[in-house]
């Protein structure tokens, strides 16, 4: 049984991983910032945000990164239940974790 029943994969080239998927029910599949951000918004009522664990790329070939939408969550506060980054960036990779780390954000490496 999955940790977590819903999963977002942010990535704009890489497929989801073997670990992630082990570890989510279902998942979502976001290529940059605005289909991530959609997906939060369409959430329906039966899902709860603490029930979503959501894996970060930073570099998303466009002007929003991975970081803006971590940013994005915070300003937002949505409560997710866990996060992780597999970002190859390592200043995107820290900017990220650091944040959502100091806002209380469950980080599993």
């Amino acid at each position: 049984m999955a940790q977590f029943k819903y999963g977002l994969w942010l990535d704009d080239e890489r497929k989801p991983s073997k670990n992630f998927c082990k570890i989510v029910d279902t998942y979502y599949t976001a290529k940059t910032y605005q289909d991530a951000v959609f997906y939060l918004a369409n959430f329906n009522d039966d899902m709860r945000y603490e029930d979503l664990y959501i894996s970060f790329d930073h570099d998303l070939g466009q002007e929003k990164t991975g970081y803006d939408f971590a940013k994005f969550i915070v300003e937002k506060g949505i409560g997710i239940g866990a996060f992780s980054i597999h970002s190859m960036n390592p200043v995107g990779r820290h900017n990220i974790e650091h944040l959502l780390t100091h806002y209380g954000y469950k980080y599993i490496a």
